[in-house]
């Protein structure tokens, strides 16, 4: 077949390819659904007809068929993480006939002296599926697709194109990209590592410099909490979330109140939990003046809000202890809701004093 007999075969086919590449994508996509793996993005596209004539049209391989062509149709599954390769690899093996003889793995023949994006590359048989043509699937991290996408915008496809003047800086980019996919892949393990020591039963730092996201959920779903939260939940007759209050705000806010570790956390809420109900109630009624939020706008309670009061509280408590309460309540207001506007800190600042100033649970 000549080329032009080609590209015209391939401009009449080309509708279709596009269909039969959306089919093929959403069945990766369940496939990798299924199975539980999680990646970044699943895509596909199919070949423009000018690169078509630009593959054809090369030198150094003769084409005589179209179904010589591996990638008329293309999928690609980006990773965050470099083992998740493996994982996405495996699933593709499980649902497409692979011509291993035609696929390649870069991140095994790519020549250590050189530079070039790390990624493995199935060539799939041909089916009815896909219009009897054979197409491939690239599977890769978000680090490679950059490395990927910067070297295809830079017109540098092939390392032989490369000025050598250059060539080295491009290797020591390539090397670091490597190294960065290698540690994430640490890094999460590391931090898989802590989440699993943190939940069992023999390990809860007690005195930790700072909470961190790990933490604080811990100290959510422990027994002490969980109870608290039932009893604003039976309090208020709102349902609880199956949500964190705010992670990030809610550590900021027991941070702010001088709760900065579990034990502490938890000897106030020894503390101040028989009295939380009624402090509830107070605080509902300040925030109704304050911001006009009441109770009754809640859909529900989110997990660990108990902790949110008794941050209040603890707060409250200790301005009570200093020669101004105002002054206190609106650093500690400054630092959470105001860092940019102390005179409606010290507003609210002003309004909690007045409706907890005879507050006695």
């Amino acid at each position: 077949m000549h080329n032009q007999e080609m590209i015209d075969a391939y401009s009449r086919l080309r509708e279709s390819c596009q269909g039969a590449a959306e089919g093929l994508e959403e069945r990766l996509k369940i496939a990798l659904q299924q199975s539980g793996v999680k990646v970044h993005t699943v895509s596909h596209r199919i070949k423009t007809e000018h690169s078509v004539r630009s593959k054809i049209s090369r030198p150094d391989k003769i084409y005589d068929e179209l179904t010589q062509i591996t990638d008329l149709i293309g999928l690609r599954v980006v990773t965050y993480f470099e083992d998740a390769v493996e994982d996405v690899a495996r699933i593709v093996e499980e649902n497409f006939t692979i011509d291993f003889d035609r696929s390649v793995d870069k991140r095994v023949t790519l020549d250590p002296s050189t530079f070039g994006y790390r990624s493995l590359h199935y060539v799939c048989r041909p089916s009815e599926e896909s219009l009897d043509l054979p197409f491939e699937i690239q599977i890769r991290t978000v680090l490679q697709h950059a490395w990927a996408e910067i070297e295809h915008d830079l017109g540098y496809k092939f390392p032989e194109a490369v000025p050598s003047a250059i060539k080295r800086r491009f290797s020591r980019v390539a090397g670091l990209l490597e190294i960065a996919d290698a540690e994430f892949t640490e890094l999460r393990a590391v931090m898989e590592s802590y989440e699993n020591r943190v939940k069992s039963a023999d390990f809860l730092p007690a005195n930790s410099d700072r909470l961190d996201a790990v933490l604080l959920k811990s100290i959510v779903e422990s027994s002490a909490v969980t109870s608290s939260d039932q009893t604003l939940v039976h309090a208020t007759g709102k349902p609880l979330a199956n949500l964190i209050f705010f992670p990030d705000y809610l550590i900021k806010l027991l941070n702010a109140a001088g709760l900065n570790h579990s034990a502490a956390i938890m000897r106030a809420l020894s503390h101040y939990g028989s009295g939380l109900v009624s402090f509830m109630k107070r605080y509902f009624a300040f925030t109704a003046e304050t911001w006009g939020f009441e109770c009754n706008d809640l859909d529900s309670l989110q997990k660990g809000y108990s902790l949110f009061l008794i941050a209040h509280w603890k707060a409250w408590e200790t301005a009570l202890q200093s020669s101004d309460p105002d002054l206190s309540m609106q650093t500690f207001y400054g630092q959470l809701d105001y860092p940019n506007d102390p005179v409606e800190a010290l507003r609210v600042a002003r309004l909690f004093h007045r409706f907890f100033a005879e507050f006695s649970p």
